[in-house]
């Protein structure tokens, strides 16, 4: 089959692109694409009308999470929960539907490309009494497949204002305030590098199909669904075409134009102590884009976290992974043509 990750990737990843609107004045018009040195604007995570755990009912649709979503108020919403964004984002006809003020125009980096967004200030967005205000917003297009329509996503201006925890099988996610919040369990806690203005990156070791071992900075990817992307840059320098059984090439559609992708497998993944095995990764051929960022050496999707109930504490900088009983299913993967 076509994953929709190869979709989803392509569009959510963009809006890393955008990870320093703090930075953009109200009034800015100017195109161009910041850095990664932001200053998050001022906001706070609450809870109404109680403090405490919030249960919110989740859609999973080929591994991607969907979550209500109200923006200022609106009726609920739907929207994409996605850690490889860091910040959220609005579909620009809805944004206009609700009467939201598009301000600034910036650019930012997409797979396959540049793409133009605009930016939308003092939002507020919240999911089953929890909220976070005062969010500068981006609003763009976003392509659709055919029968899955979405409002837009919850980046990281909103996850990291709470501790998240998400059970992909019972399709509940519960947010907790992170002050009083104690982790009880047994799950793997792993290190998470989490700047503001950015996604989190997660430190992988990966065992090659030759006797070899490399390690990579991943970015936790809530926005794709499919298992592990790499960068080309990375895929360049340590020769991964190589290295890893190859399988077959795809060429997919981004959000800022065509991405080429050669799939194959790895012999281990190394997530903390969580091993991985038999692999199926995807090896980027961008020249441009954010498949070819050097910003992190790639991602880590949905058809990974799927197999866990997933902890996200981006306050104490660190994820949680409790296996689940989907643990040893064997792994979706792409063929060509299907």
């Amino acid at each position: 089959m076509i994953y929709l990750s190869r979709f989803f990737q392509l569009v959510t990843l963009s809006i890393v692109g955008l990870s320093t609107l703090a930075q953009l004045s109200a009034h800015e018009s100017k195109s161009r694409f910041p850095g990664f040195a932001s200053v998050v604007p001022s906001s706070a995570g609450t809870f109404t009308p109680k403090p405490g755990a919030h249960r919110i009912p989740l859609e999973i649709d080929n591994n991607l999470i969907l979550m209500r979503v109200s923006v200022n108020g609106s009726k609920p919403l739907r929207f994409i929960f996605d850690t490889g964004a860091s910040f959220s984002a609005i579909d620009s006809p809805r944004a206009a539907q609700l009467g939201l003020k598009m301000q600034g125009q910036i650019s930012a980096n997409a797979t396959g490309g540049q793409i133009e967004a605009s930016t939308i200030e003092h939002v507020e967005l919240s999911a089953q009494g929890a909220k976070v205000s005062d969010l500068t917003i981006a609003s763009m297009s976003f392509p659709k497949p055919p029968g899955f329509e979405f409002d837009g996503i919850v980046g990281c201006d909103f996850i990291k204002h709470f501790v998240i925890q998400i059970d992909y099988q019972k399709k509940v996610m519960e947010l907790f305030d992170p002050r009083p919040y104690s982790y009880r369990g047994k799950g793997a806690v792993i290190p998470v590098i989490f700047e503001p203005g950015m996604t989190p990156l997660v430190r992988v070791r990966i065992l090659l199909k030759r006797p070899s071992t490399i390690a990579a900075n991943l970015e936790v990817d809530t926005g794709g669904d499919g298992t592990f992307i790499i960068n080309s840059p990375f895929v360049a320098k340590h020769k991964l075409i190589d290295a890893v059984a190859k399988t077959n090439e795809a060429t997919n559609r981004g959000a800022g134009g065509e991405q080429k992708v050669i799939f194959g497998r790895v012999r281990e993944v190394h997530l903390g102590r969580i091993v991985l095995r038999d692999v199926p990764v995807g090896l980027s051929q961008d020249t441009e884009g954010a498949g070819a960022s050097t910003a992190n050496d790639g991602l880590i999707g949905g058809e990974v976290f799927r197999r866990f109930k997933v902890i996200l504490d981006l306050s104490r900088k660190r994820m949680i992974l409790e296996k689940n009983t989907s643990f040893n299913d064997p792994y979706h993967f792409e063929s060509d043509g299907d």
